[in-house]
């Protein structure tokens, strides 16, 4: 087949306006003026990147702060969220006053202190209860 190939026109006329722009944009590089305004932009341009990057770190800097300077707070869970026995310990404590782990221990049938306390522990983790030494034992007592 010896027909002429269509697209090779088109590409054609692409290289030639391509080539064009870069003899035009070459002739242009010689002027010393357009090489000075082109280097001011560039300054300009960097000052405005430098100027937001120290936005950015002022920024990060005062989140990193407010992070740190932040105590960690564990949300309380809300009362549908407790299980039941949670709720009878916490109403326990509220009625009592102050409790340890071995008067929990009675009143709730666990055979072992630690399971009491467990309890207990996690209900003041859970921000319910209060907790405090009085000598080798520790008491829990409720809020307000």
């Amino acid at each position: 087949m010896t027909g002429v190939n269509p697209f090779k026109d088109d590409i054609d006329k692409d290289f030639e306006k391509l080539v064009f722009d870069i003899k035009y944009d070459k002739e242009q590089f010689k002027d010393s003026e357009t090489i000075g305004l082109l280097l001011y932009r560039l300054a300009k341009e960097r000052e405005k990147t430098n100027y937001l990057y120290e936005q950015i770190l002022k920024r990060l800097d005062e989140i990193s702060r407010s992070l740190t300077t932040q105590p960690v707070r564990e949300s309380a869970p809300q009362a549908g969220v407790l299980s039941d026995i949670d709720m009878k310990i916490l109403d326990f404590v509220k009625k009592t006053g102050k409790v340890d782990a071995r008067t929990v221990q009675e009143k709730f049938g666990y055979k072992g202190q630690n399971a009491a306390s467990a309890r207990l522990n996690g209900l003041f983790k859970a921000g319910l209860l209060k907790k405090g030494r009085a000598g080798k034992k520790v008491l829990y007592w409720a809020e307000g």
